[in-house]
């Protein structure tokens, strides 16, 4: 066996997991936030971009039949890759925050009468509810769940339109069961957008869906996930969007048997946080993910095992370094090299680490998975070249590393920062070829601003991650992660 077919062999999966869902239940590192979500103890995930929600999310839809059979029925708000669902709402939002809400809520009765329908429930609380979406034309038979929120929206702007004519039907509480019913309208007069939204009681139609679920002891879990991929192109839209959505999480609290669990990136909880959001208090089923070195080890490790070839010239069982830590940083020892840099550097694991690490201190999984795909597909290049292979057990020779770290940087800078951030893009372009740190000074003369709006600037940078900023002595510098530096060509040392 040669080290080319090994290194042939191994795969270290997709650095995005909706690239990866059928194989990430063999690469999938069972963390407490699994644990918490899977048990239903968080209903929140906080993350930056790149660390796992997405996995998460996945993962839960792909353990839905255990769910259903522990009493958990799952309804994904969002498609788990592809289209967004919600791209509809970026031509025509609702004109305010508590018409948000109100659309939000619909989609979640729309999405609870469609669980109770595709599994045929028959109690007198799903029968009702149903059979009034229906008429309402809410609940369309075998709809995707682009047609179930698309249904939503053209029932929502309906409301809005001060000719209610064109609603066929309205959806109210029969005072005399408590059940809800779909009426024709027959008599029609202007509204204030309010107004048509008051005329349907959505609170009180969800209370009738969370008896239904009550009534067969099971509960539902509604999933919404990729925010960040729905509202990317318009900032004000997503904080509205958002921050409604939060709101409807806390009304929904009130129900026993509908919850919603929300994956959501970090960045953004703080971009809709600003300026006050007094419902943050009450969101306290939460967690946040957060990877250590230790963790991100146990992640490659956990990958690596995945292939016979390498267990093979190791001679190593799988289930052995599975269960012991130590015999995994022994793995990742045997097939690095010692170090990148000589002297007094880091070993090998640590600088590839700290070279992915972002300015606010995060190292994602993403990135590192990249970083270790890149390493991979230079050192096979340089083998079929016919060059020697590493010594010992060695995969990688230490110059593959480095030049590794760059493709990495390209992705991560035009994909990530350029492609989220086109505002900032012309003020990070300036820093090619200039040093990897600075004060105000020094960018202010860089970008040809002022010293008020260099501050801003680099106050905004240090808050998306491509700025650390650093105090020494009292003097604030600005300095840029490795994992930008190669897509800028930046020099070391400060200007």
């Amino acid at each position: 066996m040669t080290k080319l077919s090994v290194l042939k062999s191994l795969n270290l999966g997709q650095r995005v997991a909706e690239d990866e869902l059928s194989e990430l239940a063999r690469y999938f590192v069972e963390t407490s936030q699994w644990s918490d979500m899977l048990t239903g103890r968080k209903d929140v995930v906080y993350g930056p971009k790149g660390t796992g929600k997405s996995a998460l999310y996945g993962l839960l839809n792909m353990q839905a039949d255990d769910l259903e059979r522990n009493g958990v029925i799952l309804a994904s708000a969002e498609n788990v890759k592809g289209a967004t669902v919600f791209k509809g709402l970026v031509s025509s939002p609702p004109p305010s925050e508590s018409s948000f809400i109100f659309l939000w809520k619909l989609y979640c009765l729309v999405l609870a009468a469609k669980a109770l329908q595709d599994r045929a429930v028959r109690n007198d609380q799903a029968n009702a509810l149903i059979s009034a979406l229906q008429k309402a034309k809410l609940l369309i038979p075998d709809a995707s769940l682009a047609s179930a929120f698309r249904s939503a929206q053209s029932y929502f702007k309906g409301l809005l339109t001060r000719d209610v004519a064109a609603v066929e039907y309205g959806l109210s509480i029969d005072p005399a069961t408590g059940l809800p019913t779909a009426t024709r309208k027959t008599e029609f007069r202007d509204t204030s957008q309010q107004q048509g939204l008051d005329d349907v009681p959505v609170d009180a139609l969800l209370e009738t869906a969370d008896k239904a679920f009550e009534r067969i002891g099971t509960k539902l879990w509604i999933l919404f996930d990729r925010l960040d991929v729905a509202f990317i192109d318009s900032p004000d839209l997503e904080r509205n969007a958002l921050r409604a959505l939060f709101r409807t999480y806390n009304d929904l609290r009130s129900l026993d048997n509908i919850v919603l669990k929300i994956f959501v990136r970090d960045d953004i909880w703080r971009r809709i946080s600003e300026g006050g959001f007094a419902e943050a208090s009450h969101i306290t089923r939460t967690t946040s993910i957060a990877w250590t070195e230790q963790g991100l080890l146990n992640l490659i490790a956990l990958r690596l095992l995945n292939s016979p070839e390498l267990l093979g010239m190791l001679g190593l069982q799988a289930h052995e370094v599975k269960t012991d830590f130590e015999e995994q940083v022994k793995l990742l020892r045997a097939i690095l090299p010692d170090k990148v840099d000589t002297g007094k550097n880091p070993d090998t694991f640590e600088w590839m680490v700290t070279r992915v690490k972002d300015g606010l201190g995060v190292s994602a999984p993403r990135e590192l998975i990249h970083l270790f795909e890149s390493i991979k597909d230079l050192q096979i290049k340089r083998l079929e070249r016919g060059e020697p292979e590493p010594p010992d057990t060695q995969l990688f020779d230490r110059a593959v590393f480095k030049e590794a770290l760059k493709e990495v940087s390209r992705v991560r800078y035009a994909q990530t920062m350029v492609a989220e951030y086109p505002d900032l893009k012309l003020y990070m372009d300036r820093l090619e070829g200039q040093k990897s740190e600075h004060g105000l000074t020094s960018l202010q003369a860089i970008w040809q601003v002022s010293p008020e709006k260099a501050t801003t600037l680099a106050e905004r940078l240090v808050s998306v991650g491509f700025f650390e900023k650093r105090d020494r002595k009292g003097m604030t510098s600005y300095w840029i992660p490795f994992l930008y530096r190669g897509a800028l060509k930046l020099v070391q040392g400060r200007a």
